[in-house]
C-alpha cells in the first residue's frame, strides 16, 4: 500500500472524516498562517517575561522602554510614509518603485538620527534619565534602520500575500529578541533588552529575503536586463512620486503622531511620576501587547491583502470585508477583558516575583484600552488603503492630544500614578472607539459610488 492509500485509508476509518479537512482549510486560511507566526514569536517573549523580571530590574526595563519609544518615534517617520504607500499601486512596477523611495529614505532618515545621536549622546542621556545612551549613543540609530526597514519589507509582503513569509517573519522576530535577551544577561546592565529589539529585527529582515532560483533555473527574460530599463525606472520614479505625494506629505506625520500617541504616555509618566514606573509599566505592556500584538498583526495584515485587494478592484463590498472583521475581534477582545481582569492580581506575583506585583494593577486598567486598540488598530489600516490620509491624520492627532492631555492634567491636578494610568485607559478607550466609527463610515462611502452605479 502506497503512503497516499494508507492516508486515504486512515481518513476514511476516521470517526469525523471532515475534521482533518477542516483543520487543514483552517490553517491554509491567511490571518491562520501569520497568526501560528505571532503566536511563535510573541509567545517566546511572553514565555520569557518570568527570566527576564529575575534577570533584569526596574530600571533596566526603564531604559528599555526609553529605547523603544524613541527608536519607535524616528522609526516611524523614517519610510518617509512610502511604507504605507506600497500596497496601494495597481501596476507591480509602481510598487516596486514606492520600495524604493522607502528604502531610500530608511537609509537617508537613519543616517541623520545616528548623527543627532552622536552629538546630543550627553542631552538624551539626562533628559531621559538613562546613563545608558552616552556610551551606546548608536542603539538608537540602529534600531530606527530596522524597525523602519521592517516596516517596509512588511508592507510589500502583504501585497505580495506571501503570508507564509510574514509569518516566519514574526516568529523569528521574537525568538532573536529573546535569544539576544537571554545571552546578554550574564554582562549585567541593560544591554541584552535594549539590542534585543534590533536583533530581533534583523533576524526577521534576514529570514524573509527573497530565495531566487539558480541562474540556470531561470526563465530568459530573468536574466537579460532589458535596453532602456533605467531611464524608465526614473520616469517611473517621478511619476510615483507625483501621484502618491500624499503619502509622504501627510502619512509620515501621521504615522509619526500615531506612534507618539502610544509612546508619550508612557515618557510622559515616566517624567511625572519617577523612572520606576516605567519599568513596572513596561512589563505591563510587554504582556498584554504579546497577546493583543499577535492577533492585531495577523489581522491587520490581513486587511491589507484581502480588504486591500478588494479597494484596487473597485467593485464594492469594502463595507462587508471589514464588518466581517470586527465581529470575531469585538467577541476575543471582551473574553481577553474578563480573564485580565480575573487573573491579573493572582498571577503576577507568582510568574514575575514579588517585586513586580504593583504592574497587576496597571493591567487591570489598561485591559480595556487594549481590548479597544484590537478591535480597531487592524481595520484602521483601510484609510491610508482608501487614501484617506487627513482623516487618519486627525484622529492620530486628537488621540496624541487626548492621552497625552489626560496624564499630564490628572497629574498636575495631584493624581497618583495609577489614576493617572486609568484616566489614560479611558481616553484610548473613547479614541479607538472614534476611529472604529470612521472606518466604518469611509468603507461605506467607498462602496456607495459602485452600489449606485
Amino acid at each position: 500500500m502506497t503512503a497516499a492509500e494508507s492516508s486515504d485509508a486512515v481518513e476514511a476509518s476516521d470517526p469525523r472524516p471532515g475534521v482533518r479537512r477542516r483543520l487543514r482549510g483552517r490553517l491554509a486560511r491567511p490571518a491562520s498562517r501569520v497568526l501560528l507566526g505571532s503566536v511563535v514569536g510573541q509567545g517566546a517573549v511572553l514565555a520569557a517575561s518570568p527570566l527576564i523580571t529575575r534577570f533584569y530590574g526596574p530600571g533596566d526595563l526603564g531604559a528599555l522602554a526609553v529605547v523603544t519609544a524613541l527608536s519607535s518615534i524616528v522609526g516611524a517617520v523614517a519610510p518617509l510614509g512610502w511604507d504605507r504607500a506600497v500596497v496601494v499601486p495597481r501596476a507591480e512596477g509602481a510598487a516596486r518603485a514606492v520600495v524604493l523611495l522607502a528604502v531610500m529614505s530608511v537609509v537617508t532618515i537613519s543616517a541623520i538620527a545616528g548623527v543627532v545621536a552622536y552629538a546630543g549622546r550627553h542631552v538624551w542621556a539626562e533628559a531621559t534619565g538613562t546613563p545608558l545612551l552616552v556610551d551606546a549613543w548608536w542603539v538608537c540609530p540602529v534600531t530606527v534602520l530596522a524597525v523602519a526597514l521592517q516596516r517596509v519589507v512588511t508592507s510589500s509582503l502583504a501585497r505580495r500575500r506571501d503570508y507564509v513569509a510574514l509569518g516566519r517573519r514574526s516568529a523569528l522576530q521574537g525568538l532573536g529578541q529573546v535569544a539576544c535577551n537571554l545571552a546578554l544577561a550574564p554582562l549585567g546592565g541593560s544591554w541584552g533588552l535594549v539590542l534585543g529589539l534590533a536583533v530581533g529585527r534583523a533576524t526577521a529582515l534576514v529570514g524573509t529575503r527573497r530565495r531566487h532560483a539558480p541562474e540556470h533555473l531561470r526563465p530568459p527574460h530573468a536574466t537579460v536586463r532589458p535596453p532602456g530599463r533605467r531611464r524608465v525606472r526614473g520616469r517611473l520614479v517621478g511619476a510615483v512620486v507625483s501621484r502618491y505625494r500624499r503619502f509622504p506629505l501627510v502619512s509620515t506625520w501621521s504615522g509619526l503622531i500615531n506612534v507618539m500617541g502610544q509612546q508619550a504616555p508612557m515618557l510622559l509618566l515616566a517624567a511625572l511620576h519617577g523612572s520606576p514606573s516605567i519599568g513596572a509599566l513596561a512589563l505591563t505592556m510587554r504582556v498584554l501587547g504579546s497577546p493583543v500584538g499577535i492577533v492585531a498583526d495577523a489581522v491587520a495584515l490581513q486587511v491589507d491583502g484581502q480588504t486591500g485587494a478588494i479597494v484596487r478592484r473597485r467593485a464594492g463590498g469594502v463595507e462587508a470585508s471589514v464588518r466581517r472583521v470586527l465581529l470575531p475581534l469585538a467577541a476575543l477582545a471582551v473574553v481577553g477583558l474578563v480573564v485580565c481582569v480575573l487573573a491579573a492580581p493572582v498571577t503576577f506575583p507568582v510568574v514575575f516575583g514579588e517585586a513586580w506585583s504593583g504592574a497587576a494593577t496597571s493591567a487591570m486598567l489598561l485591559a480595556p484600552a487594549f481590548g479597544a486598540q484590537l478591535v480597531a488598530s487592524p481595520v484602521s489600516r483601510l484609510l491610508p488603503l482608501l487614501e484617506r490620509q487627513g482623516t487618519q491624520l486627525a484622529w492620530d492627532l486628537a488621540r496624541l492630544v487626548a492621552t497625552s492631555g489626560a496624564i499630564v492634567g490628572s497629574s498636575l491636578a495631584g493624581a497618583t500614578v495609577t489614576t493617572s494610568i486609568a484616566v489614560w485607559s479611558s481616553a484610548s478607550v473613547v479614541s479607538y472607539a472614534v476611529m472604529l466609527g470612521l472606518v466604518v463610515r469611509a468603507a461605506r462611502c467607498a462602496d456607495r459610488p459602485r452600489a449606485a452605479h
